[in-house]
């Protein structure tokens, strides 16, 4: 599994990259400030994540899988704020938000296949 978690992960990685890069030129396009630096970031972040001390694949997905989740409830409520006052930053969420439900998903589901993985060892 540490393989198909990893691709699974580096593909996220790669996706989130890229969210952070059209919020920061949305916010230019707004006249505003992005947040640039890491400790800007965990400050500014509504649930701190942390890296986990622990390596084992069920750690690592269901951390992540707890940053989606945070993630998803984060561009909902921008969408809340933006909705019938700014549709342009609306629609960047509302893109950014589906992305995000399918990494949850994504990481849901091989979370599943491990929980049968390890059921099935202990039999």
């Amino acid at each position: 599994m540490k393989d198909a978690v990893a691709a699974e992960l580096n593909l996220h990685a790669t996706e989130e990259l890229n969210h952070a890069l059209l919020v920061a030129n949305r916010v230019i396009q707004l006249g505003g400030t992005p947040v640039l630096s890491p400790q800007g970031v965990v400050r500014a972040q509504p649930v701190h994540l942390r890296p986990p001390e622990d390596p084992y694949v069920a750690v690592l997905l269901d951390q992540n899988i707890a940053g989606e989740q945070c993630a998803i409830t984060t561009y909902k409520g921008l969408m809340d704020v933006t909705k019938d006052k700014d549709m342009v930053t609306y629609n960047l969420a509302l893109t950014i938000l589906g992305q995000e439900v399918e990494h949850e998903e994504d990481l849901q589901s091989l979370r599943e296949d491990l929980n049968l993985m390890v059921q099935r060892g202990s039999k």
